[in-house]
């Protein structure tokens, strides 16, 4: 599993934040959060955003593919330039069987194999958000080694990028106050995250939430939790294979031995939902438990059991 309990050594960043003036930095914005859902991010425990840089390994495998296959297309011209050769003279004298193109057929044959091996190399998915510590980790990437960070050193900006006659494809990227202390680099970690910028305020506001275990779990995240719940598996992403990106993780002991149900889509009450079945929906990592009490019917008044 997952450990984010011991933060990584860290150093400033070499130079200030600047993203420039096409980015905006995301805000926590409490304002029309009503109906804001993420069904598939959170277990409970871990909440993962998907770490777009990391999927160079589908690139890889395609130029692997790529190299491959022009490989092959000079390899079937040379046989079928077999049977058409009026003479072994005239078949060593065509362009198909030319140095250059021999040395091309070897250069293809290279390329494959490197990418190929790049495209085995392990990657993580997910930069992944853990409740219980408040840390964040990010997998290595960029030059740098893993990175696990308290939440609140980290920050989101949504802008564009790759601007070409003032436009741009628009990305979100995640920012490190602090960087590892042996990184090479400082690093912009460009996520899959929310399709505006008030999206990504309303996504970050909900993921900050989660990331306070004072509080209980956000409504817009019960349907997510119940999701890893039926399916016995974590949120978070291994990366060690090219595909299927999610690897079958366990879903983490604390939530599976402390939840059940927590998400009832059944709003027309044609099955009764087994509330004496339901343990506290809440934040089950508090350390105060007066505190945790007082969560317990929090948790209730917001009714978010949908009974």
């Amino acid at each position: 599993m997952i450990n984010t309990e011991k933060v990584s050594e860290l150093r400033p960043p070499k130079k200030p934040t600047d993203m420039g003036k096409h980015y905006r930095k995301v805000d926590v914005d409490y304002d029309n959060l009503l109906g804001v859902n993420d069904i598939y991010s959170t277990d409970g425990r871990y909440y993962g955003v998907l770490l777009m840089g990391s999927m160079t390994d589908t690139d890889d495998s395609s130029y692997s593919w790529l190299a491959l296959t022009f490989f092959a297309i000079g390899a079937i011209m040379q046989v079928l330039g077999l049977f058409k050769a009026k003479s072994l003279q005239h078949l060593l004298d065509s362009f198909l069987f030319d140095p250059l193109f021999i040395l091309g057929q070897v250069l293809l044959l290279i390329i494959a194999f490197i990418y190929h091996r790049k495209a085995r190399i392990p990657r993580g998915k997910l930069v992944v958000f853990d409740r219980k510590t408040g840390n964040v980790n990010f997998p290595a990437f960029g030059g740098n080694p893993e990175l696990v960070i308290p939440f609140e050193e980290v920050e989101m900006y949504r802008g564009s990028l790759g601007f070409s006659l003032g436009r741009g494809m628009p990305v979100t990227s995640l920012i490190p106050k602090k960087y590892p202390k042996h990184g090479k680099r400082d690093c912009q970690y460009i996520v899959a995250f929310a399709d505006s910028y008030d999206g990504a305020c309303q996504s970050w506001t909900l993921l900050t939430e989660f990331m306070d275990k004072n509080k209980p779990i956000p409504f817009g995240l019960l349907q997510s939790v119940q999701h890893h719940l039926n399916k016995g598996n974590s949120v978070t992403w291994r990366g060690d294979k090219i595909g299927p990106y999610m690897d079958k993780y366990p879903l983490d002991p604390v939530i599976k031995n402390n939840y059940k149900y927590v998400y009832h889509e059944n709003r027309d009450a044609t099955e009764e939902y087994p509330r004496d079945e339901v343990n506290y929906v809440i934040a089950p990592f508090s350390d105060d438990p007066v505190l945790l009490e007082k969560n317990i019917k929090r948790a209730y008044e917001l009714n978010i059991l949908l009974l």
